[in-house]
């Protein structure tokens, strides 16, 4: 689990307290030693898992050993330093040339503790990116390109990716699961709809939100561990590596029924605080969404950080595209709004369409109604039955699914290098962004 590392001196507490409260409320995970003497052992290794490290300047802290080893440990491992001054320091020789360079924030500042939460929030999210599949038209690729570009990500360059399939029509859990397998999953609440309202997974007594179409929970609740409400889908007899799963369920369509909007934005926070909540547990997160304006498009588009879109070389996915550029522009707050890339999917290996070339020469930007040739990305994926989403066979473990790592036929190599292209390709935005 990864957390903000908070170097302090023990003279501090006070400014500790209340900076752990302030990352607490915006649901980022932090750890501290209780005291500058604590086991250096100990500290260690949790800046060792740590996404950043807050320092805590103060007169006393710019005299502390611990502290000194603590900046020292992050410069190691090349960890992102977010100085906090608390008080009128005199900063000696070492904090002047490891820590000054980077210090731009203090408490004596209008807002300098939002300012740092702020911060402290952003080098968080940058940690573990969420991405939201999404076209506002159907059958343009959105669980292919889910499962096997990010099942790409994960083979070929690592990391802790969680998948979430947001469609009530939970396809991209049946690409690794038999019916039978979702369905019991959803009847114990380990899916999707934990990540809205309080379920059976969080306490013994609660009733699952998907007995009633009529009523929301609106009860508070801590997200529950990663270890309850994920499949993992690189199991036995696969290459390694964590690629996990939380399962889809029907019942989560009652959102769109629902008419009470304080009970939803109630609901839409709990699922925006598990997300924030997951990102400390996995490297990128990704949902795979339906392609209708709906309760869950919203909340995917608020918790996301960057929306790809899959169309194909047509002007009807070409107005999907623009259409979901006009929900997320007028639909979405500026500070909760999502880059948007968009991949073409199911071209012509041989050579590039004349639409495809068009609209990369800028020819539809009016008509998607932004720049679609900027936001379209380099690489492309082809059309490919090696591509196509197959209903797993019985016995089969779910890594199987995952073109990265099995099939056969000619031509798969290929298909390998584009799934890999745009995997990586993707992940440079987002690490540019």
């Amino acid at each position: 689990m990864s957390h903000v590392f908070i170097s302090h001196s023990a003279k501090d507490f006070d400014a500790l307290l209340e900076l752990h409260e302030a990352l607490r409320a915006a649901s980022i995970p932090d750890w501290y030693v209780p005291n500058d003497g604590g086991s250096r052992e100990t500290a260690n290794q949790s800046i060792d898992d740590a996404f950043a490290m807050i320092v805590l300047v103060s007169a006393s802290s710019v005299r502390s050993k611990a502290v000194k080893q603590d900046v020292e440990r992050a410069k190691a491992r090349g960890l992102k330093l977010i100085p906090y001054q608390i008080d009128k320091a005199r900063l000696n020789g070492f904090f002047k040339h490891e820590v000054l360079p980077h210090l731009r924030l203090s408490s004596t500042t209008p807002d300098g503790l939002k300012q740092l939460v702020a911060e402290t929030k952003q080098a968080y999210k940058k940690k573990c990116p969420v991405v939201a599949v999404m076209n506002l038209k159907g059958g343009v690729g959105k669980t292919t390109v889910t499962s096997q570009v990010f099942g790409a990500w994960q083979g070929a360059l690592g990391g802790r990716i969680l998948l979430i399939d947001l469609d009530p029509q939970y396809n991209l859990t049946q690409t690794f699961f038999e019916m039978d397998v979702a369905d019991s999953s959803a009847a114990e609440d380990r899916s999707v709809i934990s990540l809205f309202e309080k379920s059976r997974l969080h306490a013994r007594d609660a009733s699952s939100p998907a007995d009633s179409w009529l009523t929301l929970s609106t009860d508070p609740f801590a997200p529950t561990r990663r270890e309850k409400i994920v499949h993992e889908l690189m199991g036995e007899g696969s290459p390694g590596g964590r690629l996990d799963l939380v399962s889809g369920q029907f019942e989560i369509s009652k959102y769109a029924f629902a008419s009470d909007p304080t009970a939803l934005e109630m609901i839409k926070e709990h699922f925006l605080q598990s997300i924030e909540r997951y990102r400390s547990d996995y490297d990128l997160i990704v949902f795979d969404t339906n392609p209708n304006a709906t309760f869950l498009t919203r909340c995917a588009l608020e918790a996301a950080d960057r929306v790809l879109a899959p169309m194909h070389a047509d002007i009807y996915s070409l107005r999907g595209v623009r259409l979901l550029n006009q929900v997320i522009k007028e639909q979405i707050p500026a500070d909760k709004r999502p880059d948007l890339s968009v991949l073409f999917n199911a071209v012509g290996r041989s050579e590039q369409s004349s639409f495809e070339a068009d609209a990369r020469n800028g020819t539809y930007n009016a008509k998607a109604g932004f720049d679609l040739a900027r936001a379209l990305m380099r690489a492309a994926l082809p059309r490919s039955g090696h591509l196509q989403v197959k209903a797993p066979q019985e016995g089969q473990p779910a890594w199987k699914q995952l073109t990265i790592h099995s099939g056969r036929g000619g031509g798969l190599k290929p298909i390998r290098e584009s799934l890999k292209a745009v995997a990586l390709e993707l992940k440079l935005l987002l690490e540019d962004a």
